[in-house]
């Protein structure tokens, strides 16, 4: 496939970021001329900080001239996230057990398996929350056993009909008081307005155990479905972090011999044919990981999937906005839908499904609860002139601002 890089200017501290998270174990450049704050900046904003610092480290080694400053930042910030991701694994592995033990499956995605995964470690990924897909009828009860360990909802007000929320389809954010670390429960693949249940289906089928060192294990989906998650994720977004890219890069490079082709019609009846592509396709133009033929013969019938990649691509190197307009991000996912129908979902869902920020700007009875999705076209109509998404604020025991 064609890339963009030629055309699209790149600047000196994003080329070398590219270079010290892309698979290839190839040298990176020279340290000249960077502004190592700025890059320092990058690295952090893009999630990439243990990939770049294990690249630093290496290169500093070789003789490359990296500023011993900046790689004790480096080295300090890789420590703190390695020791959060330990205890996420840890907190992973009890609640993946105690769901166990109540005939609920509890299907870790990204986070730490994913760490795992596409780089060998789970010290070697950034994340800030847990993900674990539910079934839906285990959603409820899953909230209860997490409530009696003592974890409270973030975001949905104590008011709000929990079975009309569940209906929706929307994610479960929970915390305990007083921990950092947050659980998002998903009863579909990634987002409610791209996936349906039958995703849960399909991730469940994948699942197998993970060593994750030490002795120890999670249950999570093998690579093809991680792939499907990181690249139905990095759509909805715009992959506007490099971090997915990066995920997306090295799994596609670390298993050569996956059924891709498998999942690539496997995702076709789910939808998110289009999402793979791009995700494939912005990896080999921004990384340069090679694509698998499945991916190369796919992503020559389909210009607007190497449209949108480019799109994507070109927003990354020319270090525009970190995270776009809520409107430009839900065009980019909208034309990732291939089927109207899938087309006509996204935006009824999106219009009219209430969120959590729906359901705190005003408390309205049960039996009022349609008046919503009434309400919702003109709150995102106001978000969209402010630009941003109106953010939920958690209570002081309920941690840190989502």
């Amino acid at each position: 496939m064609k890339s963009s890089g030629d055309s699209i200017r790149c600047s000196p501290e994003m080329k070398l970021l590219c270079a010290c998270v892309r698979p290839s174990s190839a040298a990176i450049p020279a340290g000249d001329g960077i502004d190592w704050s700025r890059f320092l900046r990058l690295a952090t904003n893009h999630h990439v900080i243990p990939l770049a610092h294990q690249s630093l480290k290496r290169a500093a080694q070789g003789g490359a001239p990296v500023p011993p400053e900046f790689l004790d930042s480096f080295r300090r910030r890789y420590m703190a996230i390695a020791a959060h991701n330990v205890r996420a694994v840890e907190t992973a592995r009890r609640l993946q057990r105690l769901m166990d033990t109540n005939g609920i499956q509890w299907m870790p995605v990204k986070g730490p398996a994913l760490a795992v995964l596409a780089y060998g470690s789970p010290s070697l990924r950034q994340f800030e929350d847990l993900d674990f897909i539910v079934r839906r009828g285990d959603l409820l009860r899953s909230i209860g056993l997490l409530e009696a360990e003592g974890y409270r909802a973030r975001e949905i007000p104590p008011s709000a009909s929990r079975s009309r929320y569940l209906a929706s389809l929307q994610d479960w954010s929970m915390q305990k008081p007083g921990e950092a670390l947050h659980l998002d429960l998903k009863p579909v693949l990634i987002s409610h307005v791209l996936s349906r249940p039958s995703s849960v289906d399909f991730l469940a089928s994948a699942c197998r155990p993970l060593p994750m060192g030490d002795g120890r294990e999670l249950f999570s989906p093998g690579p093809e479905a991680m792939l499907l998650a990181v690249c139905v994720d990095g759509s909805n977004e715009m992959w506007f972090k490099l971090s997915s890219v990066a995920d997306a890069a090295h799994l596609l490079a670390g298993f050569p011999d996956a059924d891709w082709a498998g999942l690539l019609g496997v995702a076709a009846g789910m939808g998110h044919r289009r999402s793979l592509l791009v995700g494939a396709l912005v990896a080999e133009d921004v990384l340069g990981c090679p694509l698998p033929e499945a991916f190369q013969k796919e992503a020559r019938r389909d210009g607007l999937a190497r449209r949108l990649a480019a799109e994507a691509a070109g927003c990354l190197r020319a270090g525009t906005s970190l995270q776009p307009g809520i409107i430009r991000q839900n065009r980019f996912a909208f034309r990732t839908r291939e089927r109207w129908w899938d087309r006509w979902r996204f935006v009824s869902r999106l219009l009219f499904v209430p969120g959590p920020a729906d359901l705190h700007q005003i408390a309205l009875p049960d039996a009022l609860y349609p008046l919503y999705s009434c309400l919702r076209p003109f709150r995102l109509a106001g978000d969209a002139l402010r630009g941003r998404p109106r953010r939920i604020r958690a209570s002081k025991t309920d941690g840190p601002e989502s």
